[in-house]
């Protein structure tokens, strides 16, 4: 398993634990059978992992990035989406400083 996917079920499991609903979300695109060919993702940029924060319903959107990967404009702009609408935004490079925002700007909500 990638360091990402590790940390993305690290980051998806504590989520789980502290009562959220969170999921891995899937940006690339899927082999679709009946056309034999890869379909395009139905939005580029989506983040990694998507969570609700009860009771507010409010989203929590997480970009998982591991060593020299980077932010993409598409990405960028999906965070400036969520945050638009008074979401809440992350890049996750290691569990440590996840943990580390949450207690500083989840927990205190």
């Amino acid at each position: 398993m990638s360091k990402a996917s590790e940390l993305t079920n690290q980051i998806i499991d504590y989520l789980y634990r502290n009562n959220c609903y969170a999921w891995k979300s899937t940006s690339t695109g899927l082999y679709d059978d009946k056309l034999q060919r890869f379909r395009m993702a139905s939005k580029k940029g989506v983040s990694d992992i998507l969570a609700v924060l009860p009771p507010s319903g409010r989203l929590i959107a997480i970009e998982v990035k591991i060593g020299r990967d980077r932010m993409r404009p598409e990405q960028i702009g999906f965070f400036r989406n969520i945050e638009h609408i008074g979401g809440l935004t992350f890049v996750a490079k290691d569990f440590d400083s996840f943990k580390e925002w949450w207690n500083e700007r989840v927990v205190s909500l």
